[in-house]
């Protein structure tokens, strides 16, 4: 049975280290398409190491392929690939432990391979391969419950395989096995798809897990049997064209690639080479070219690769070894080093893996950045040579009260920062996350007792915020947003 969806198959993050304040474990799951589970892990943020979870593994559907979480890691889904629907879970409390959402599992078109969840964590995709078609649907950011999108499913190529979102959520790419090419969609604002104009785009043979650089300007689509990646640029309507040099040649035969976050590297793992070739990209150009020392050792049949959102660890599942592999990235020049110790055991047919890290969430709290203007500070550094750096975010209220609890939200910060709440000097850690990352910092102490928790209108709250570069890299916490957030966070 394994070599048969093995066949099927193959013809298919966020650490947080707090200081001071309890912050839950980042988790790591991977689905097991023979043993119809999901193993779970906890993540040693400072090694990568993976420990398998004494409550795990959890019961899934018929043939788990493709495992994901959302984006605030409060809700995990795999698809069903041979039951032909989707198994939802909540992660809730310290242990790691996922339980079923109410109405899993949701059904779905004929083999569902992978999931792509928007970055806004409202909707979820899937490709039906045996229907020609993306079903999609709406997820209830409370309870997780999936709703189908009016007019799903939507038409895409021949034997739909991967996909992948654009950066911005404006654009969905699907890669089409049986007709070798990439459909490229519009994403509106109720889910639906449209298909854009120009769609599809021809590929290479059997186009498979595809990924979009975090940059949102390249696409590259691994097509197995040709032994090859292809890279497209992405103009500002979504369309496709091919870049100069693509394809690129690989040492076996890509599966399944994934990116840095910093859009340095690319990983492509290969089989039936067993291994895990490195590409550096050019951010010019999108070419790749290898690192040196690629390929990298894997197991047996690597199937798909998932980088940690700090760009440190990188994990493929070995399909037929029933394992995961781990390997620390090199920052300056992208080689791979296996992790000590360097595998861990899954269940039968590890076939995706994902993290999820519900240490920071808004957890249904509504965000009420609309009622007030959030205006960023300059930045100030604390001294000549440090690494601390000062911002005061001036938060000034509309015409609407907003009662409180009220947290401000440090949305999309970059995994070269870490983040501080208090002042400087004196200052009190209340929290500390060396991650990218959207993080929660409460600023109720800083109403006025006399307001009961209420941000009066026209009232003018500064909530200052020290950040911490690591490594003594000297780069300051410019990309990141900050929203405002009320109402009781599930902790």
């Amino acid at each position: 049975m394994r070599r048969v969806i093995l066949r099927t198959l193959l013809s298919s993050a966020l650490f947080g280290i707090a200081t001071g304040a309890a912050v839950a474990q980042p988790f790591a799951y991977v689905a097991n398409a023979n043993s119809n589970s999901v193993s779970g892990y906890s993540v040693d943020s400072v090694t990568g190491a993976l420990t398998q979870l004494a409550v795990s593994p959890f019961p899934a559907g018929l043939g788990p392929y493709l495992i994901t979480a959302t984006p605030s890691g409060k809700f995990v889904y795999t698809s069903n690939s041979i039951s032909n629907d989707i198994s939802g879970y909540q992660l809730t409390g310290m242990s790691g432990a996922l339980t079923s959402i109410t109405g899993s599992p949701f059904a779905t078109g004929r083999t569902p391979f992978f999931l792509a969840i928007s970055p806004s964590g409202k909707f979820l995709y899937t490709p039906n391969y045996n229907d020609a078609d993306i079903s999609a649907f709406s997820i209830d950011g409370v309870k997780g419950a999936l709703t189908m999108v009016a007019g799903s499913p939507f038409p895409a190529g021949t034997g739909p395989q991967a996909l992948a979102f654009s950066p911005s959520g404006n654009y969905l790419f699907a890669s089409n096995a049986g007709s070798d090419n990439v459909s490229a969609f519009a994403v509106n604002s109720d889910g639906s798809l449209g298909q854009l104009t120009g769609s599809p785009y021809a590929t290479g043979s059997y186009p498979f897990g595809l990924a979009v650089s975090p940059s949102g300007r390249f696409l590259y689509v691994p097509c197995t049997h040709s032994g090859s990646i292809y890279a497209y640029a992405i103009d500002n309507t979504g369309a496709l064209t091919q870049i100069s040099g693509s394809p690129f040649a690989t040492p076996g035969q890509p599966a399944h690639v994934a990116i840095t976050p910093s859009g340095r590297f690319l990983y492509a793992a290969e089989s039936p080479s067993n291994d895990v070739a490195g590409f550096a990209i050019n951010k010019t150009t999108g070419a790749l070219a290898p690192i040196t020392g690629s390929p990298f050792a894997a197991g047996s049949y690597p199937y798909t690769v998932t980088i940690t959102s700090s760009g440190q660890f990188v994990y493929v599942t070995d399909a037929s070894s029933d394992q995961v592999s781990g390997y620390s990235i090199d920052a300056s020049t992208g080689a791979l080093k296996p992790l000590d110790p360097p595998t861990v055991a899954t269940g039968s047919t590890p076939v995706s893996l994902a993290i999820a890290n519900p240490a920071v969430k808004t957890c249904g709290a509504p965000d009420v950045s609309r009622e007030a203007t959030l205006a960023p500070g300059t930045y100030t550094r604390q001294s000549r040579g440090s690494d601390l750096w000062n911002e005061t975010l001036g938060i000034t209220n509309g015409v609407t009260p907003i009662s409180g609890p009220l947290s401000v939200v440090l949305a999309d910060l970059p995994s070269s920062t870490t983040t501080l709440s208090g002042t400087y000097p004196g200052l009190t850690t209340t929290y500390c996350f060396s991650a990218a990352g959207n993080y929660v910092v409460p600023i109720d102490s800083l109403i006025p007792p006399g307001n009961d928790d209420t941000l009066l209108p026209g009232e003018l709250l500064s909530a200052q915020f020290v950040f911490a570069t690591t490594g003594g890299s000297g780069v300051k916490p410019t990309h990141y947003k900050a929203k405002l957030i009320s109402g009781t966070l599930d902790k």
